[in-house]
């Protein structure tokens, strides 16, 4: 199983062939775009909305797993822009949860 660190490594190799050399700024607007697709994919799959061409409230972004792979494609360049280790941030983050939910369950 190909790990997050090891994608970060192959989306670096990607960034480079496509000359992303966004700044922070632009990736992080990069990062809203693709979330706002998410949700208007969100929005099709809860029937809020019709699939369309986006042109008259229709939406253009219907394909979860598509956008979602988005979202996670844009974070894992913005992890490699700031020298940081998915893998690491995403145990990190287990660990406050598991944390929160013994803290919750203690009260």
């Amino acid at each position: 199983m190909t790990t997050l660190s090891e994608y970060q490594k192959i989306i670096k190799e990607i960034a480079q062939a496509f000359n992303y050399n966004w700044s922070l700024y632009i990736q992080y607007i990069h990062l809203v775009e693709e979330v706002g697709e998410l949700g208007e994919a969100l929005t099709v799959h809860n029937g809020d909305r019709k699939v369309g061409n986006g042109e008259k409230a229709l939406a253009d972004h219907m394909d979860l797993e598509e956008e979602i792979g988005d979202v996670l494609f844009t974070i894992l360049e913005l992890c490699n822009q700031l020298n940081l280790d998915s893998t690491v941030i995403l145990e990190k983050t287990f660990k406050r949860y598991k944390e929160k939910l013994n803290r919750s369950k203690i009260e």
